[in-house]
């Protein structure tokens, strides 16, 4: 289930002016790698200023919950997609093993 958008570039302005204040699932690029798959529960927004201040990852996609949605397993998924197996992350994950 990976996010179909294309990749955006990872700047304060451009977050601030495409991403809305909901929650959803997010990955994240650096060096053309995939680095990190994460969620936000109500603000995709909020959450990837932060990653954008503290990590500068290169690109962000990301896709929102709908009404009956789920962020956390809308992750899941998306970290069960990832890779070859089960307790496989990308780099930026802190998750070994996976849930």
């Amino acid at each position: 289930m990976p996010i179909q958008k294309k990749w955006s570039h990872a700047t304060k302005e451009h977050v601030v002016s495409t991403v809305p204040e909901k929650g959803g699932v997010y990955e994240l690029k650096s060096f053309g790698e995939l680095v990190y798959i994460g969620k936000a529960n109500s603000n995709l927004r909020d959450r990837l200023l932060d990653h954008v201040e503290k990590r500068n990852p290169s690109h962000f996609r990301f896709k929102t919950a709908g009404f009956f949605g789920s962020p956390t397993r809308m992750e899941r998924k998306h970290l069960l997609a990832y890779g070859d197996s089960d307790s496989e992350t990308p780099p930026w994950n802190n998750r070994i093993p996976r849930p």
